[in-house]
């Protein structure tokens, strides 16, 4: 085998300067098709690329940040499961993007845009 040649593709990296940490408030708009329950949410960023929600939509799942681009995945378990994708442009304060939600059998059913608010406090409430 010989080494992989030089493509000028940075790695995703999960450092301190390339992750989220903390409580955001999200505010879900632009909803197609089945929704999210409510038209905000409170994700808990950590530094380890988990990240969290509780209320009517408590999830868990991973995020990963590429320079400013965000790109997370999480599980609702509702009855039946939902998977979410969220994929948006974030810096430290702030954010937006687009999810899709999908149900157990991988069929989207639905989406939406986002919006990210950093919080100071240690909760969204």
């Amino acid at each position: 085998m010989t080494g992989a040649t030089s493509t000028g593709v940075q790695p995703a990296t999960r450092s301190a300067a390339s992750s989220l940490q903390g409580y955001y408030l999200a505010k879900i708009t632009t909803v197609v098709g089945n929704g999210l329950p409510g038209s905000s949410l409170c994700f808990r960023f950590k530094p380890s690329g988990r990240w969290s929600s509780s209320g009517s939509v408590s999830f868990n799942g991973t995020y990963l940040i590429s320079g400013k681009d965000l790109f997370a995945s999480a599980v609702w378990l509702p009855s039946p499961a939902v998977f979410l994708s969220f994929q948006g442009s974030v810096n430290a304060k702030q954010g937006s993007g687009k999810f899709t939600v999908s149900s157990t059998n991988a069929q989207v059913s639905g989406g939406g845009t986002f919006t990210l608010t950093g919080m100071q406090n240690k909760t969204c409430s």
